[in-house]
């Protein structure tokens, strides 16, 4: 089975508000053996939507639409339903009570029962819209809102409609429309494993021979926020048969990429730098300058940080950095604030400051000016103290100033959670030297 899903919204267009609603839907199908080929955003205007409707139902076998069933003149899914599947709007009596229950509801939860008295039938004239259905289709109740769903047929394919607002998008999809998909055949499902320290070329080259576009699997690779994620599809007729399917071919990926693997799903660098931290019993502190704070926030986004973080320490003046972190104020004359030298007495600093095992300094120039041919635009250090000793990495990212941001900071955590692993592992077992990111 194939599905399209629509969005449906300017503001979505617009790029004002992200779609997080096309990404809970494909993958709720997924898990019922329903592949989504496509995800398209259409804009608050009939005409489009009719056409974007119809081509969908040419391509799917189930169409899934979210949003534009609000009771304002912009909202207008449901009359291009009704275009699209060439009928005309008829009202649904029930489906009209229950919205003036719910206005009614709502009052009453404020106690303003006598505005209810003199403003309900405006508020139920104006909601009316969303009781509308197209002939020959079923109305779905909606039990977190006002606006009722729609389940026909456009073409040949099965057509769903529900309300864009997320919350009420999750409720009535589990209520009113998976009950009513038609059945799948077998199971789909997804794993990501995401990469740091090599571009997507290079990831793609140690994998070649596991990248499969037909049969049971597939793997393919994307870049996003600084990552290389390596997503693996399995198909299979069994939940069971998927996922040994997906596991196997998890476990040749992780043999392939090695270190390079910083975590999988829904786990993030930080998450993996926290488990090597707790798993030691050790604590880190942070000191940075060009990041502003980013490693900090990365690292505390995880729950039960504070069973491992101490604090951090935002440098980005170097009368700050020599006050705060004592970093001697002719090594700064010397080299200069983004060097190697600097970075390594930002980490010793923090890490006498703090009192903790490790300590990550980052200093750099993240653009877009500041940058010299000798220092150029994208030079960033980051410098590890430990008991053992500190180390000092040398990097210049390519990208904006926030792309360079961000892989700093991840180049921090990497070179942490290698380092923690390599102090916490037999010699022999010890993993390889982390990359330095210049992809």
């Amino acid at each position: 089975m194939r599905a399209v899903i629509l969005a449906v919204g300017d503001e979505l267009v617009a790029g004002e508000t992200i779609d997080t609603n096309s990404a809970y839907l494909a993958r709720e199908l997924a898990a019922v053996g329903i592949e989504t080929v496509a995800h398209w955003t259409v804009a608050d205007d009939q005409a489009r939507l009719v056409a974007a409707l119809r081509a969908a139902a040419e391509q799917a076998d189930v169409v899934l639409v979210s949003g534009g069933l609000g009771p304002t003149p912009d909202d207008v899914t449901r009359q291009a339903v009704a275009e699209a599947t060439g009928t005309d709007l008829k009202l649904d009596e029930a489906q009209l009570r229950r919205i003036e229950s719910r206005l009614q509801s709502r009052c009453n939860g404020t106690g303003d029962l006598e505005f209810f008295r003199r403003r309900g039938r405006e508020m139920v004239a104006a909601n009316r819209i969303q009781a509308m259905i197209p002939a020959g289709a079923e109305a779905l109740g909606n039990e977190r809102g006002t606006a009722a769903g729609i389940a026909g047929r456009v073409g040949r394919a099965r057509l769903f409609v529900v309300p864009g607002v997320p919350h009420e998008m999750r409720w009535m999809f589990q209520h009113r429309v998976r009950p009513r998909l038609p059945a799948g055949t077998g199971v789909i499902l997804y794993r990501v494993l995401h990469t740091f320290g090599m571009g997507e070329s290079d990831v793609a080259a140690r994998i070649s021979d596991l990248i499969w576009r037909s049969g049971d699997v597939t793997v393919g690779t994307t870049v996003s926020a600084g990552l290389v994620s390596v997503r693996v599809t399995s198909r299979a007729a069994t939940a069971e048969q998927a996922q040994r399917q997906a596991q196997q071919t998890t476990q040749a990926l992780r043999a392939r990429l090695g270190d390079l693997v910083v975590g999988e799903g829904e786990a993030t660098p930080a998450g993996a730098v926290g488990e090597a931290l707790a798993a030691a019993g050790q604590t880190v502190s942070v000191a940075e300058s060009c990041t502003g704070g980013l490693v900090g926030e990365m690292i505390t986004s995880v729950p039960g940080a504070s069973g491992y973080f101490r604090g951090a320490v935002v440098a980005y003046d170097n009368a700050v950095k020599e006050s705060l972190l004592g970093v001697p104020g002719d090594l700064l004359n010397e080299h200069g604030a983004v060097s190697g030298p600097v970075a390594a007495a930002m980490a010793e600093g923090c890490r006498r400051r703090f009192g903790t095992d490790w300590a990550v300094a980052i200093t750099g120039i993240a653009g877009p000016t500041g940058g010299t041919e000798s220092k150029p635009v994208g030079l960033v250090y980051v410098a590890l103290a430990s008991p053992a000793g500190t180390s000092v990495q040398r990097h210049v990212f390519p990208g904006d100033r926030p792309t360079i941001r961000r892989r700093a900071a991840l180049a921090a955590l990497n070179g942490l959670r290698l380092a923690v692993r390599a102090h916490s592992e037999p010699a022999s077992e010890a993993p390889a030297p982390g990359q330095d990111g210049t992809n």
